[in-house]
């Protein structure tokens, strides 16, 4: 063997060592980018499915279970296509009015002292086990006797479907309810264009469910989003307007639904 021939095969052994070397190290860089993937990056074939639309519309994405931040909590996704709620819940507000009227108080109360001398027309409503009530700056906790049921009803329909479906536990969040005079006119001191005389949250039939939170009765633990647990409220809502129980529009600037009992 020449010197010039054992020179080639050094230089070549040292080629193949240094791309034994690459390889390795981009084999274990794989490894520890499947072991560390963001939240983000789960493996498609958990959560590629497609699911056809009530409506026909197109299909999205969805996932049983999509990974968290943390090893011991997951966000928990529904699986079930997203309703179009303002197609949905499209009740005008002359209907919410007449409904309002019809059932609710006969006139607008002034202040809350004026509601306080109503008696036995409202039921005080507070936080319990299947709702909390937001902060009421423009509203009191009142409503009729038979808005008080429904709302009851919706938040516990709401709380016994996510217990069937073995989902973590969350309460409905109420953001309005009965205003008063007082109360509209401060609204449209500050601009709301809700302002109104003619809104029937002044007659103690209606309140507003939002939809862009809920409140978790054990905090920690397994999670869903707002968006995924609006998949559970707009069901709850669905059945109980069909059912001829309540008006229900879905509000996309308040983000609310703002429900009307009919009864």
């Amino acid at each position: 063997m020449t010197k010039e021939t054992a020179k080639r095969i050094f230089a070549f052994s040292i080629l193949l060592n240094i791309y034994f070397i690459i390889s390795s190290v981009c084999r274990w860089s794989c490894s520890c980018a499947d072991r560390h993937r963001e939240p983000d990056e789960a493996p498609v074939e958990q959560i590629e499915e497609a699911l056809p639309d009530e409506t026909g519309a197109a299909a999205e994405t969805v996932a049983e279970i999509a990974p968290a931040p943390s090893d011991t909590c997951h966000s928990i996704i529904y699986y079930r296509r997203r309703m179009n709620y303002t197609a949905e819940f499209n009740d005008l507000n002359d209907v919410h009015l007449e409904q309002a009227k019809r059932t609710g108080l006969s006139a607008i109360p002034a202040d809350r002292a004026a509601v306080a001398r109503l008696g036995g027309l409202l039921v005080e409503i507070s936080d319990n086990d299947w709702y909390v009530l937001d902060n009421l700056t423009h509203s009191v906790p009142y409503l009729t006797k038979g808005a008080a049921a429904e709302l009851r009803d919706i938040a516990k329909a709401f709380c016994d479907s996510l217990a069937s479906k073995g989902f973590p536990a969350y309460r409905l969040v109420v953001s309005s309810v009965l205003r008063t005079q007082a109360d509209v006119n401060k609204l449209r001191r500050s601009g709301n264009p809700n302002a109104s005389e003619n809104s029937a949250h002044c007659y103690g039939t209606t309140f507003d469910i939002t939809y862009t939170k809920y409140d978790k009765v054990v905090p920690g633990g397994d999670y869903m989003e707002p968006f995924e647990l609006t998949k559970v409220l707009g069901e709850v809502l669905k059945a109980r307007r069909d059912a001829g129980r309540c008006y229900v529009k879905c509000e996309k600037k308040q983000h609310v639904f703002h429900t009307t009992s009919r009864h």
